[in-house]
């Protein structure tokens, strides 16, 4: 199943709007300058990756109207979670027909605020269908450590973590880079390796 803005901010989709706001605010608050100065370029592309996709989420999930036509748009029954297919990406709710993005923001909100953010316009081109059997690498760079989790165990895939802060603090992390190329063909059962930035304990 595409993962939904509702992901983005590591939020069941029943959430209260005070749940949004304060998982907002807790993901905005990882990405903040200070906590970002002095990292190298990598996780700098990174963070400004996840920064973006938050406030793409925020924008659609912090207005009431919006919040119900999405819902509507991804088959969203808050008593029942998604329906549809449990096929990774390419599904008939997509956002994009014909695609196999491996962070697919389902429905017109998705397309409409992927196809306008620079950062996220790699994650939705239209990618080939895999082979039967075989699974599709996600791109997982710019999501935090729990949503990336998610992800990849969705696409049939095991997941292996280099952490690269010798002292985080105890905050979730953000992946920088993966091992595997985002959109290419493997096994089901293949592992994936992530490298995960934390901020630093002591600078």
């Amino acid at each position: 199943m595409a993962i939904t803005w509702y992901d983005v901010l590591g939020v069941p989709a029943g959430a209260s709007a005070d749940t949004l706001r304060q998982a907002y605010d807790g993901r905005k608050g990882q990405l903040r300058a200070e906590l970002l100065n002095g990292a190298p370029s990598p996780v700098l592309s990174a963070a400004a990756r996840a920064s973006q996709s938050i406030e793409a989420a925020w924008l659609v999930l912090s207005d009431p109207g919006r919040r119900r036509a999405y819902d509507e748009e991804i088959g969203l029954h808050r008593e029942r979670g998604l329906r549809g297919s449990a096929d990774f990406g390419g599904s008939a709710g997509s956002a994009m027909p014909g695609t196999d993005a491996f962070y697919l923001l389902r429905g017109r909100f998705g397309a409409m605020l992927g196809g306008a953010a620079m950062a996220l316009s790699d994650w939705l081109r239209p990618r080939p269908a895999p082979p039967p059997r075989g699974r599709t690498v996600p791109d997982v760079r710019g999501l935090f450590y729990q949503p990336c989790r998610d992800v990849v165990t969705m696409a049939g895939l095991r997941l292996a973590v280099v952490r690269l802060t010798q002292d985080p603090m105890p905050v979730e992390g953000l992946v920088v880079s993966q091992s595997l190329a985002a959109g290419s063909h493997v096994r089901a059962g293949t592992t994936l390796t992530v490298r995960v930035w934390h901020p630093p304990r002591h600078r």
